[in-house]
């Protein structure tokens, strides 16, 4: 070793990419540089070229997370950039890093396009424009490789287990050239006696067999191992997984393909729901949330299998719009991540259908603020859709937004006006006369016609949402339902006076309920019901429906009473009775009782003391009996063991979960034309910004829900500003 190998490393300078071509960087991997400290590390060595996309170049792309620890800004690991015969220094990640120390042992391929070393990160210009040709640059990579992570003993299990099945051919023969008679084959595997034909007995006798061989070793905790990786919760390897024509995923010196690891999961599916059919005993429920968590983890995977199947089998990709709604949106599941709130719309791009006139219009720009990034998107998908309003949700992530923009790095749950992400209940404003118009300034504005519905005159406080210690199904929280209902009922009695105070003719006994069960739940249920069974059989249905859960919840709040009124500060008063003790004598009767037999007053105090300390015993014996009870209760419900196989007296829970805006009376209620549900607005009361409202969200407004507004002559079009 030379005192050259201490000499400090020049920092790399990127040479600059031309605009105007489709021009990419690629990484060739050099055997690393051999560690100063025997049994360390060395140091990455890379040799970076340039590409033309066009130009037929055989490369694999690296896709993985970047797994930045909170803090940190700038890279902080060491790799060696070899040019023109000289070494420079360039910093990355370190889970970069420790993907190139396993990679550069794997990789087949010459060449790899890694975005966080081919991309100058410092230059926005250039990111901007590589990020328009991230589609092409995926699609024409030979293989995506999928860096997983580190391995541990459990993922090492997972995927020599799954290469094992996978050899069987059994799992891609159901899913490759069998698939059509797949699901058949399923419920001939649950059930052995359903008729097959000869072909589909092959199929379920294999499968049972591998149930027989693999079942009790398949390795649940290497499966959640695997599936709890930062990869599979990450936006931007969306389109670096699904344009790449393969996949390989790579844990460690593990490796799959994308067909041999879907079939892991597939096998997981197939096998768990035939131990649920087969159970005969209540199970922990530790166990059953164990299984059900891993359904909920293969999210990602189910993601990345569906786009992959649009765009390679069914050849069909969607929108931008589509696409923001579809992977921002994400209702009661977990956030898909990003490291850049940017990356929420420009991950996105690739994935967008060639002839989508919204894409051409983005502007991609890593350097603009992010509420003009978002203002400008809003307005965009404003275009086609008006309903982009009702994403407004509260509380925004991001300060600064505008009221109307909607906030996508925030959780987001679909409105409640929607049966599904694309599947409006109501059409309430009709179709979209004009697209809304964006006003840029210092504070973007958006000029949107609509009609003027009326003023919000009263608000209630109750609110209906999901239980917070739920088994391991999601139910509501009957106690809120109850208090709901409760404030739903006072409003209808108040509207149904109100409206035969001004026609005593028009007089419906059925009129006030059927406006509480539409109000329960925005209209939903009522609609779902009334179009499945019919008006009559739809009625009685959503009110034996409403009457059970009213019940239960009224039970379940006496009995919340009940247990607070046994607290030991209430339980005296609970019980109502009054000591003799707490009455005393009369002075004068208590000096003479003691001055003329001192030994019976002697007694009467001890009976007091006596009785006093039985009673205070009782009591708190009592209160601690109510308190054991219900902690009793509670516990036996969170950690006792499950049935699966409930009676048939057993009624299925459901409800709605919502979320409560910041109302106020004298807010105005608006219905913008193409919309499928009216919108509320507040006024600003600045005398210069007199014709503008800030959005506050969605609204349901009985009877005008199906467009009725425009047949009321009395309301005409209005232009509202949004800020």
């Amino acid at each position: 070793m030379s005192l050259f190998d201490f000499k400090p490393l020049k920092p790399f300078q990127y040479s600059p990419i031309s605009p105007s071509k489709r021009v990419f960087r690629l990484v060739q991997l050099l055997p690393p540089k051999p560690p100063v400290i025997p049994g360390t590390q060395g140091t990455i060595r890379i040799r970076l070229v340039e590409a033309d996309i066009d130009s037929g170049v055989h490369y694999d792309a690296l896709s993985y997370a970047w797994n930045v620890a909170a803090g940190q800004t700038t890279p902080n690991r060491k790799i060696i950039v070899e040019e023109n015969g000289e070494s420079f220094k360039l910093h990355i990640f370190p889970a970069l890093e420790n993907a190139l120390f396993h990679l550069a042992y794997l990789n087949s391929n010459e060449y790899l396009f890694i975005d966080q070393i081919c991309i100058n990160q410092e230059d926005r210009n250039e990111k901007g424009h590589q990020v328009l040709l991230m589609q092409d640059i995926y699609a024409k990579s030979a293989c995506t490789l999928v860096w997983l992570g580190p391995p541990t003993r459990e993922s090492d299990r997972y995927f020599d287990l799954v290469q094992e099945m996978s050899q069987e051919g059994v799992l891609s023969r159901v899913m490759g050239p069998r698939v059509g008679h797949f699901m058949h084959v399923f419920d001939a595997v649950m059930d052995p006696a359903l008729s097959v034909n000869e072909e589909e007995r092959e199929d379920r006798d294999d499968i049972l067999e591998l149930i027989h061989r693999y079942g009790d070793r398949f390795p649940l905790d290497g499966f959640a191992d695997v599936l709890d990786r930062n990869w599979f919760n990450r936006l931007w390897v969306i389109q670096e997984a699904c344009l790449a024509p393969a996949v390989v995923f790579v844990c460690g010196s593990k490796s799959l393909c994308f067909d041999c690891f879907r079939s892991g999961v597939l096998f997981y599916n197939i096998y768990n729901t035939h131990w649920v059919r087969h159970l005969t005993e209540a199970m922990p429920q530790r166990v059953l949330r164990q299984r059900d968590a891993l359904f909920g983890k293969t999210v990602g995977l189910r993601r990345i299998f569906q786009e992959r199947k649009a765009i390679h089998q069914m050849r069909v990709r969607q929108g931008l719009h589509d696409l923001v709604l579809k992977y921002n949106v994400n209702d009661d599941q977990k956030k898909i991540g990003a490291t850049l709130e940017q990356d929420r719309i420009f991950g996105l791009l690739g994935l967008t259908t060639d002839n989508d006139n919204l894409r051409k219009q983005v502007r991609v720009d890593y350097g603009a603020e992010i509420t003009q990034t978002y203002s400008e998107i809003a307005a965009l998908l404003l275009q086609e859709n008006i309903d982009v309003l009702l994403f407004n949700q509260r509380p925004k992530k991001t300060p600064g937004l505008p009221s109307w923009v909607p906030d996508w790095a925030m959780n987001l749950t679909i409105p409640i006006g929607y049966m599904a992400l694309k599947e409006p209940t109501f059409t309430a404003g009709g179709g979209k006369a004009e697209a809304p118009v964006l006003m840029k300034n210092e504070h973007p504005q958006l000029h949107i016609s609509g009609i003027f519905v009326d003023a919000i005159s009263d608000l209630g406080t109750r609110l209906h949402h999901a239980q917070s210690d739920a088994q391991v199904a999601e139910q509501i929280d009957y106690r809120s339902a109850k208090l709901f209902f409760d404030e739903v009922s006072k409003f209808a009695q108040a509207h149904a006076a109100t409206f035969q105070s001004r026609d005593p003719s028009c007089h419906d006994p059925e009129m006030e309920l059927r406006l509480q069960l539409r109000l329960c739940d925005s209209g939903l249920s009522y609609r779902y019901f009334t179009q499945s069974l019919g008006i009559t059989a739809g009625i009685e249905r959503l009110k034996a429906l409403r009457s059970n859960i009213y019940i239960l919840g009224e039970r379940l709040i006496r009995s919340d009473e009940a247990i607070a009124s046994y607290h030991i500060t209430r339980i005296y008063r609970t019980l109502g009775i009054v000591p003799w003790y707490w009455e005393p004598m009369s002075e004068m009767e208590s000096l003479r009782t003691c001055a003329l037999n001192p030994v019976l007053a002697g007694k009467v105090a001890c009976q007091a003391i006596h009785d006093f300390v039985i009673d205070m015993a009782s009591l708190c014996t009592a209160s601690a009996r109510v308190w054991f009870a219900s902690k009793h209760v509670i516990y036996r419900r969170r950690f006792g063991k499950m049935d699966l196989r409930p009676s048939r007296e057993s009624v299925e829970n459901i409800g709605l979960d919502s979320d409560v805006w910041d109302m106020r009376m004298g807010d105005c209620i608006v219905i913008f034309h193409g919309g499928t549900t009216p919108h509320i607005l507040r006024k600003l009361n600045d005398e210069t910004q007199s014709d503008k409202y800030r959005y506050i969200g969605e609204a349901y407004c009985d009877g005008v829900m199906e467009g009725e507004i425009f047949a009321d002559k009395t309301k005409s079009k209005g232009r509202f500003v949004l800020v």
